[in-house]
């Protein structure tokens, strides 16, 4: 009896919530992990994991940055800044949460297929599927040109077997072997290997928390420097 009273109560208040609210299904959209991220050096395409917001750093691996990300399907920027890992990968730090999308524990197999996307100008996403490169003499972190341009730092994601997507890596170029109308092209990407070096690096733990107070009213709490 209290909980549909407690539920007429709120109705009213949450609308948008009602649907799944009650339930007992949560559903939240985590289809767009993708952002860009503005350095003083250029533009980084990366993904919002649960090692934070990743790129490969090309323009800036550290200073100040704009991170353009999704919550749900909408579009957000927040100002951040830009933090070397020790490995590949560089860190866009942020006060939010973004997506945290989980990293694969093995590099994906070659019949799988996969998922590639990215923000062209942080308010969109493109996407198309790909797989890995299955030709003799080619092996490693490379995929089979899937006949769309694939820019740097747009993120490969595979299908867990709940249909949730996993991070696999970030595009990091593209190749091209023989010539003339012989010549094949892939895109080597940074992938689970890559990861495992950013998890290597030690960290240091636990660190103290101060509060942070932001313009837009909401409380977060940022390490002690």
């Amino acid at each position: 009896m209290r909980r549909h009273l407690l539920a007429a109560l709120l109705l009213p208040v949450l609308p948008g919530c009602s649907a799944w609210f009650f339930s007992g299904e949560p559903k939240v959209d985590r289809s767009h992990p993708v952002a860009l991220v503005e350095t003083t050096g250029g533009i980084e395409l990366g993904a919002t994991t649960e090692f934070g917001v990743l790129t490969l750093g090309r323009s800036a691996a550290t200073g100040p940055c704009r991170v353009h990300y999704f919550l749900g399907p909408t579009p957000m920027i927040e100002d951040g800044e830009l933090k070397a890992t020790g490995s590949l990968f560089t860190r866009a730090e942020i006060d939010l949460k973004t997506m945290a999308l989980r990293a694969l524990d093995r590099s994906p197999a070659p019949e799988r297929e996969l998922l590639v996307m990215w923000t062209p100008d942080g308010v969109s996403t493109r996407s198309c599927a790909a797989q890995l490169a299955s030709v003799p003499g080619v092996e490693g972190d490379v995929l089979a040109d899937p006949g769309v341009e694939l820019p740097a730092g747009a993120t490969i994601m595979q299908r867990n077997t709940e249909h949730e997507l996993q991070f696999a890596g970030l595009i990091a170029g593209k190749v091209t072997l023989g010539s003339n109308a012989a010549a094949r092209s892939y895109y080597v990407f940074a992938g689970v290997d890559r990861v495992r070096e950013l998890l290597a690096v030690p960290q240091q733990y636990p660190v103290d928390l101060v509060p942070k107070y932001r313009p837009d009213d909401i409380q977060t709490f940022k390490p002690v420097r």
